[in-house]
């Protein structure tokens, strides 16, 4: 027979013997189920999710989650308006404040927060351009998300001022983490009620189409800005080289489709690296 999903379930009936007295109207049913974390198939022929039962969704109430993210819609108000109109601003202020626009406007993976970063920080004239890069490669090189960069380029950006290293880069990590965080913890009060509504699961498959073109686009804006010398001081195309476009496709290739490590890749384009340098310095 098919159950109300349309999936086969098969029903064996086994006798059981019972003593006398016993008034029993039904024997024992034994019904096959899907096993646990296995998925099964709607009507319409989508995939539906099996959630593990040690998994609790309901952990924060949709009301809680509601004045969460009502609550961080005020603070970010607040500080765009104080952003725009309260100049000029202390400069860790303003650090706060734009990393903070950053951290509440960036989806679509790590590669899309470098152009963001890029413009409310090396724009604003904190860090250089060649400061920029030279920590970005740093950071690819190290695990962990690249919201981590917001540290070092905290560090960085209140150089010259009364405050210290350690706190541009505190100051740095909370400001851009922060609004995830929320956001995170406001939706999962939601998610319970919202993941159901298909209306919703289609906005997602939207927002994750919307999130690779992005992810592509910020990995061009990078190229575009990769090459730092003497002449060009903020950055130029890396195709002006031909050795680093070939770094490049030896990286991706590599990655691709021989499974090149990602240590090992970043360790052969620094050897590749130096190599240049060795010839264009003879």
């Amino acid at each position: 027979m098919r159950n109300s999903t349309g999936r086969e379930t098969s029903i064996h009936l086994r006798r059981v013997t019972v003593p006398d007295g016993w008034d029993v109207g039904v024997e024992e049913a034994e019904v096959e189920r899907p096993a646990a974390g296995a998925t099964s198939s709607t009507a319409e022929g989508e995939s539906e999710r099996v959630i593990p039962s040690n998994i609790q969704l309901d952990l924060i109430s949709w009301k809680t989650g509601t004045y969460i993210l009502v609550g961080f819609l005020v603070s970010f108000i607040t500080i765009m308006i104080v952003r725009a109109l309260l100049k000029p601003l202390s400069r860790g202020v303003a650090l706060f404040a734009n990393l903070y626009l950053a951290g509440t406007i960036i989806f679509g993976g790590g590669p899309v927060v470098i152009p963001l970063l890029r413009a409310y920080i090396v724009a604003e004239g904190w860090v250089s351009s060649r400061d920029f890069l030279l920590g970005l490669a740093i950071i690819q090189s190290f695990p962990g998300p690249n919201f981590n960069f917001a540290v070092y380029l905290g560090s960085l950006a209140v150089a010259g001022t009364s405050l210290s290293p350690a706190l541009g880069a505190l100051i740095g990590y909370f400001a851009i983490f922060t609004p995830g965080i929320v956001i995170l913890v406001g939706v999962m009060g939601l998610w319970k009620s919202l993941r159901s509504r298909r209306w919703f699961t289609s906005l997602l498959r939207g927002v994750n189409a919307g999130a690779v073109g992005l992810v592509f686009t910020a990995v061009y804006k990078l190229w575009q800005i990769g090459y730092v010398d003497v002449d060009y001081q903020s950055g130029s195309p890396l195709g002006r080289d031909p050795w680093w476009v070939t770094i490049t496709a030896t990286s991706f290739v590599g990655g691709a489709w021989f499974g090149c490590p990602a240590p090992v890749a970043i360790l052969l384009g620094g050897v590749m690296g130096m190599i240049w340098y060795g010839i264009t310095q003879t």
